[in-house]
């Protein structure tokens, strides 16, 4: 049990049920009771992470979600809240530019191993109301890397209502198989064109499983072993972490958008 997220959750439960936050859920029948599993959500506030996790109460009773979070966070520089939530539940760190994409990838990679959960804001920002900003790499190149599901969440307030905060939840997804090769494939690398076919390959057969304690359970020993192999073979893991597809992002985007009001836009 993560024992952190049962204490913390009782103030903000009652806080989210106050007029200023009135926080409404829909989709709770999508939600798997266990990991592994990536989250993927919009981002406009500070609020967005706590909402979600109240949002996740069936998964978030039974495993620790870690979310990809910047570092200024936790430096304090978003504020004293961030901070504090920052470094009590702990995150995978990014870099403000992304360099650390490897280091958060692999530390993904070890949470997902053990069954956790991943939570990322693909936009990398807060956006403004009504908007969806362009999703960067690091979830589809997460995503690719491992044959775990996404789970789609769509967060926003209702201004133009009771101004509490709403959040959907999408039916978990898979990525579907590679469209296109790699330029470093065409260098006769045969052995990473094997795994990541393999790891198409896994993905798919999992698709069929019910996201039930027996089938995450599945997914969580498939996912161990394919990390277990990523992390034992003698392959440049930087090139791991670039098998992301402009249509992945596309697809995630596409997800995330269908929860949000049809008078969302996308900005770039």
């Amino acid at each position: 049990m993560w024992l952190s997220y049962r204490i913390v959750r009782i103030p903000f439960a009652l806080l989210a049920k106050t007029k200023k936050y009135n926080l409404k859920v829909q989709g709770v029948e999508n939600v798997p009771t266990r990991g592994p599993l990536i989250v993927v959500a919009n981002h406009q506030s500070s609020a967005d992470i706590i909402a979600i996790a109240l949002a996740l109460k069936p998964l978030l009773k039974n495993v620790q979600m870690l979310p990809w979070a910047k570092k200024e966070i936790g430096e304090g520089k978003e504020g004293i809240l961030g901070k504090w939530l920052y470094h009590f539940f702990g995150v995978i760190p990014i870099d403000r530019e992304g360099k650390n994409i490897e280091e958060a990838i692999e530390k993904s990679h070890k949470y997902l191993r053990e069954g956790k959960v991943v939570c990322i804001f693909p936009e990398g920002t807060r956006h403004k109301h009504k908007e969806l900003g362009k999703f960067e790499y690091g979830v589809a190149n997460l995503a690719r890397s491992v044959p775990v599901p996404i789970l789609p969440i769509g967060v926003y307030w209702r201004k133009e209502e009771d101004g509490g905060i709403q959040v959907n939840i999408g039916k978990p997804f898979y990525l579907p198989p590679r469209k296109k090769r790699y330029q470093f494939l065409e260098k006769k690398e045969e052995n990473i064109e094997k795994l990541v076919t393999h790891i198409d390959n896994l993905r798919e057969w999992l698709m069929s499983f019910p996201l039930d304690n027996r089938g995450t359970k599945a997914i969580k020993n498939v996912t161990s072993s394919v990390i277990d192999f990523l992390t034992n073979i003698n392959i440049d893991f930087r090139k791991i972490c670039r098998l992301g597809e402009k249509e992945d992002l596309e697809r995630i985007r596409k997800e995330v958008l269908s929860l949000l009001p049809s008078d969302w836009k996308l900005v770039d």
